[in-house]
Order: C-alpha cells, then sequence, then structure tokens
C-alpha cells in the first residue's frame, strides 16, 4: 500500500471517530465561542471596538482553540495502544502525520467557519477585503496544523506535555501569526493587493519549509 492511500485509509479511521464522539469538536466550538464573547466585552466601549483589535481576536482564538483540539490529536490511538504499531508499517510514520495533520485541519475549519462571522458581528466588521481573510485562514490553519501536528507528536509521552505545548507551539508559530494578522488588517482597512502579496508569500514560503521539514522530523523521533 502506498503512503499516499494509507494516509487516507488512517484519515477515514480518525474522522470516523471524531464523528462518534462529538465532545471534542462540541468543547472546542465552545471554547472559541467564549474567547470571542471574551474580547468583545473586553474591547467594547460604548457599543463599539476599535478596528484594529479584529485581527488580533480572530488569529489569537483559532490559536488557542486549534491547541486544544492537539492536546487530543493522539489520543484516541495512544489509549488503545495502536500508536506504535501504526508508526511501524511498511509505509513508515509519515501517514501517520500527515493524517493527524488533516484531521486538525478538518477540526480548525469546523471553528473558524464558526469564529469569523462571530467577529465581524460582534465587533461590527465591514465586509472588505474578506478574500485575503480566507486565504489567509487556510494558510494560517495549514501552517498550524503542520506544525502543532509535529510539536504534539514530539511531546506525546512527555510529562507535562499540555504545559509544554504552548511554549514549543506558539513562538515557532509567531511568523505565520504576524503575517496572518497583517493581511486581515490590511484587508478589512481596504488595503491594496500590493499590501496583501508580501505578508501572503511569507505565509506561503512558512507553509512550503514546514511541510517538507515537518514530517522529515517527525520520521527520524520515531523511527530513532
Amino acid at each position: 500500500m502506498s503512503r499516499a492511500a494509507m494516509t487516507w485509509v488512517l484519515l477515514r479511521k480518525d474522522l470516523r471517530i471524531a464523528s462518534r464522539a462529538k465532545a471534542l469538536l462540541g468543547v472546542t466550538l465552545l471554547f472559541s465561542v467564549l474567547c470571542v464573547l471574551i474580547f468583545a466585552f473586553g474591547f467594547l466601549r460604548e457599543g463599539t471596538a476599535p478596528d484594529e483589535v479584529i485581527p488580533g481576536v480572530l488569529w489569537v482564538t483559532l490559536l488557542f482553540s486549534g491547541t486544544v483540539v492537539l492536546l487530543r490529536l493522539f489520543s484516541a490511538d495512544e489509549e488503545a495502544g495502536a500508536l506504535d504499531l501504526l508508526q511501524s508499517t511498511a509505509t513508515g510514520p509519515q501517514p501517520v502525520f500527515f493524517s493527524k495533520a488533516v484531521l486538525h485541519v478538518c477540526f480548525c475549519a469546523i471553528v473558524a467557519l464558526l469564529v469569523l462571522p462571530l467577529v465581524m458581528v460582534f465587533f461590527d466588521a465591514r465586509p472588505v477585503g474578506l478574500v485575503w481573510v480566507s486565504v489567509a485562514l487556510v494558510l494560517g490553519l495549514v501552517g498550524q496544523a503542520v506544525v502543532g501536528t509535529l510539536c504534539a507528536a514530539l511531546l506525546i509521552r512527555v510529562q507535562l506535555r499540555e504545559v509544554l505545548l504552548p511554549l514549543v507551539l506558539y513562538p515557532t508559530l509567531a511568523p505565520l501569526l504576524i503575517a496572518g494578522v497583517k493581511v486581515t488588517a490590511l484587508s478589512l482597512a481596504g488595503g491594496t493587493t500590493d499590501g496583501v502579496l508580501p505578508w501572503l508569500t511569507l505565509m506561503v514560503v512558512f507553509d512550503a519549509v514546514f511541510m517538507l521539514v515537518s514530517p522529515w522530523l517527525h520520521a527520524r523521533v520515531m523511527e530513532a
């Protein structure tokens, strides 16, 4: 069986498990809604909030919600004692990595579809430049999934991994988050394509580098 076929098999298995146990998605959605509400009441002054806080609220909420998913990404396989078996198949550990990364993207895409309208409504944001915002969100979710899956896998047998995961993940994702915030801010302010493209290019480069490096690092650590 090829690695692509094995990745698809593992992804279908993970999606079936996730569809039967909806608690993780429900908790993540509730957490994201609470984050938006807390930020909204914190920044609102006389019924309005400064436009410059909208990008930060959007991306921080997605980052925190994605971390909640990461903390449980490998739990089902680990609790079933199947993780080592999956890692040692003839196709290697890469299918496990990519299936978990795609699963994380699926979870976070659902969260983003809820969070973006909530932020637009609660902060009374103007619906301009949403195409560029959507592109940035796609790139951001892919980058967060790839880096996050790598960090979660490396820390899976480490004590206090719930504490260490954000400490390792957030600094690594800083360039991607900064670029995403800049794209969102420029887009909602009606910025030009020339102003947005450099930051989108940075996000593409970040994703490309980690999509090449992360599976290799994951394989080296799992095979060690």
